[in-house]
């Protein structure tokens, strides 16, 4: 499931809320998609704005890059974004995966 930033913002928050749902805090507007995790499980989390640009929760992760499109794995664990100079996959911690159930 691929979808355009620009074009696809609802597309995108409504998988970025099933894939973080029930794992941790998420906050979703019309500029922007948070997750963060919450203790005791391992701290992670990733922030997207509509205008491409990634923070991510991660040590040693430091993204410079604005993306064009992101994609979600079918079992929604892990998201990859493209952009013209630069791709990025943000995978959840399998710790985190475990709260699904």
């Amino acid at each position: 499931m691929k979808f355009t930033i620009e074009q696809e913002w609802a597309e995108i928050s409504q998988h970025f809320r099933r894939m973080f749902g029930g794992l941790g805090v998420v906050g979703l507007s019309e500029h922007l998609l948070e997750f963060r995790s919450e203790p005791p499980a391992v701290p992670t989390g990733i922030s997207l704005d509509r205008q491409g640009r990634l923070l991510a929760n991660m040590p040693l992760h430091s993204i410079q890059s604005a993306f064009t499109t992101v994609a979600f794995d079918e079992a929604l664990t892990y998201l990859s974004m493209e952009g013209p100079d630069t791709a990025y996959t943000y995978t959840i911690p399998t710790e985190i995966l475990a709260l699904r159930g």
